[in-house]
C-alpha cells in the first residue's frame, strides 16, 4: 500500500514538474534565456542544445543577440530557432544573430491566457488519470483480499489528499503565469 502511494506521489510530481517546464515556455513579460534551453541545432552530426553552441544575451526587453562560438553554424542555428515554436524570426550576419521579439498586444495576451488555461486544465486531467490509475490499484488488492477494507479507505483518502496537492499547486503556477501574461 505504501508503495502504491509513494508511486502515485512520484507521477503526480513528475506531472507538475512537466507543467511548470510547459509554463515557462509561455512568452509572459520580458524575454528570458530559458526559452531557449528545448532548441536542439543540427550540427556536427548530432542534435546540440543551442546553449552549448552559442552565447544568448538580451539587449533590452526587445532585442535578443546570440553569439555563435563557431561561426559555420550560424545557419544552422537560424534554421533551428526558426523550426522551434518560439515564433521568433532570427536575422543574421557572419558573427551574431539578432532577434527583435515584438511588444505583445492586448489580443496576444488573451490568446496566451486561453492557451495557458487549456494546458491547465489538460495536466490537472493528467493527475486525476494518475489518481484513477491507483485507486483502481488499491481496489483490485482489496478485492483479491491483499488489503483490509480499512487499508483500502485509508489509501483511496491518501492518493485524494495528493491530487487535490498537486492541482493546488498546478493551479497556483497558472494563476502565477496568467498574473505575469496580462500584467507585461
Amino acid at each position: 500500500m505504501d508503495n502504491l502511494i509513494s508511486q502515485c506521489d512520484f507521477k503526480m510530481r513528475k506531472t507538475l514538474d512537466s507543467f511548470i517546464k510547459e509554463v515557462s515556455k509561455i512568452r509572459g513579460g520580458s524575454i528570458s534565456k530559458s526559452l531557449f534551453d528545448e532548441i536542439r541545432v543540427d550540427c556536427y552530426g548530432s542534435q546540440v542544445p543551442l546553449n552549448q553552441v552559442c552565447n544568448v544575451n538580451m539587449n533590452d526587453n526587445s532585442t535578443i543577440v546570440i553569439t555563435p562560438y563557431d561561426k559555420t553554424i550560424t545557419d544552422d542555428i537560424v534554421k533551428a530557432i526558426q523550426k522551434s515554436d518560439l515564433g521568433f524570426n532570427p536575422s543574421s550576419d557572419k558573427d551574431i544573430i539578432m532577434i527583435n521579439v515584438p511588444l505583445i498586444t492586448q489580443e496576444r495576451r488573451n490568446e496566451l491566457v486561453r492557451f495557458l488555461n487549456k494546458e491547465t486544465e489538460s495536466f490537472r486531467v493528467s493527475i486525476r488519470n494518475i489518481r484513477k490509475e491507483f485507486n483502481d490499484a488499491i481496489k483490485k488488492l482489496q478485492k483479491n483480499k491483499a488489503i483490509a477494507t480499512d487499508e483500502e479507505k485509508s489509501g483511496l483518502k491518501k492518493i485524494q489528499e495528493q491530487t487535490d496537492s498537486h492541482i493546488k499547486l498546478i493551479n497556483a503556477e497558472s494563476m502565477k503565469k496568467e498574473k505575469e501574461i496580462i500584467n507585461i
